[in-house]
């Protein structure tokens, strides 16, 4: 039986959830389709590519409709806890605005962004990022406020769902008990949860779900995979299990092919600091000319083959230089990615981009991925489920563009 469900906008975050549930000993699986759902699992996620949509609610609304059909305690729709939206991409608040309008969500939305082990914490509202040994407010920290597509121009979350259409949004403040009357009282459309601390999020976990069981049906709720670590050890508590333990490390794995369509100044570190270890790094630039200029990328592939022939770790990316189309670097790379795999040069597969990670897993044929380690908070590597054996058993790691200290990749390889 499904206690929980979660409809992800991105394929990176959608990792992440699953990671927090099996984590903590729940059995689970990620889909790539609504038609793939089933009851199997203590919790069923699937992945979707609604934060790049210009109008999200097409894109999520029947799936969240359609895991309802499974009766999970909760449902959650799981969004970047940097909360990459805007009213023109990706919009959280129209998400939240539809549960409503289909009458989905009875009451207030919960949203806790917050996740602490990310570094990332939500104060009077007012979400901040930890970034080495500082902290930033969200529109002050330089990667969100500098987002290409998403730019952060507000911290205090309630500002930023109200214009997105939200309706009314309240503030649960941060406890290690907190009110079940405050809780009750909140009348809004939803309310922003504040958390800093790990016992903050178990706090607000331990009441979400106590609030889930006294209902008829689902608990709708929006957040980061702080949210589904929130859920996923209240759950646990309850029912008095232990943590199970964790898996086996896994074995290195050569060569490993990453292609990166993200545009984050910390996947740039993650990337320098491969090349300065010996790992070969290709513009995906000249690919992408000729491409649309109607050709093929036959000569950027000959350069990737090469490399991975002679057993070296190759990253091929378009986070440096100028800013390209997304579309057309998500399709060029997930091209790359399964004519590779395909070819048996590919021993581990990363995928650094939210976008680009929707664009590759559907290159891949993916019926469905499986966390089986975790190398670094809120990127876990996965094995791959697809009809073609080509594709079927590889390990991949989906990487947030936000996400991993600068030896990430490295740590891939080990």
């Amino acid at each position: 039986m499904t206690s929980f469900a979660f409809v992800a906008d991105d394929f990176t975050g959608a990792t992440d959830a699953l990671w927090q549930f099996r984590r903590l000993g729940l059995t689970g699986s990620l889909v790539t389709d609504a038609s793939r759902l089933d009851d199997a699992y203590d919790v069923i996620g699937i992945a979707t590519t609604a934060r790049a949509a210009a109008d999200p609610v097409p894109v999520v609304l029947p799936v969240l409709e359609a895991v309802a059909a499974l009766r999970p305690l909760v449902i959650q729709y799981k969004v970047c806890s940097t909360f990459d939206s805007s009213p023109a991409h990706g919009s959280i608040g129209a998400v939240i605005a539809a549960l409503h309008r289909a009458g989905l969500a009875r009451g207030p939305v919960p949203v806790l962004a917050a996740q602490p082990e990310l570094g990332r914490y939500t104060w009077f509202a007012n979400h901040f990022v930890r970034s080495g040994a500082e902290v930033h407010r969200l529109d002050r920290y330089p990667p969100m406020r500098d987002h290409p597509v998403t730019p952060a121009s507000e911290a205090d979350l309630r500002i930023r769902l109200a214009e997105q259409g939200a309706g009314r949004v309240g503030w649960l403040p941060a406890s290690p008990a907190p009110s079940e009357e405050a809780y009750r009282a909140l009348g809004e459309d939803a309310f922003v949860a504040d958390a800093q601390t790990e016992e903050h999020v178990r706090a607000l976990g331990r009441l979400l779900l106590a609030d889930a069981r006294s209902r008829g049906g689902p608990l709708y709720c929006v957040g980061s995979g702080g949210l589904s670590h929130a859920l996923a050890s209240a759950h646990v508590a309850a029912a008095g299990a232990g943590k199970r333990p964790e898996p086996e490390p896994l074995a290195p794995a050569a060569p490993v092919l990453v292609v990166s369509g993200s545009r984050s100044p910390i996947t740039a570190r993650q990337i320098d600091t491969a090349e300065r270890a010996g790992w070969r790094v290709l513009d995906a630039s000249g690919g992408l000319r000729d491409a649309t200029r109607g050709g093929s990328f036959a000569g950027l592939f000959a350069e990737v083959a090469e490399s991975l022939g002679e057993g070296r770790h190759t990253i091929v990316q378009s986070t440096r230089g100028p800013a390209r189309d997304p579309a057309a670097i998500g399709d060029l790379l997930g091209r790359i990615a399964s004519v590779a795999v395909r070819a048996g040069l590919v021993g581990r597969l990363v995928v650094a981009g939210g976008d680009t990670s929707g664009e590759v897993v559907a290159a891949l044929g993916a019926r469905s991925l499986d966390v089986v380690a975790a190398l670094a908070p809120g990127a876990p590597v996965c094995v791959l489920t697809s009809d073609d054996p080509a594709y079927d058993g590889l390990e991949v790691a989906l990487k947030g563009g936000q996400v991993g200290g600068d030896d990430y990749f490295l740590a891939v390889a080990r």
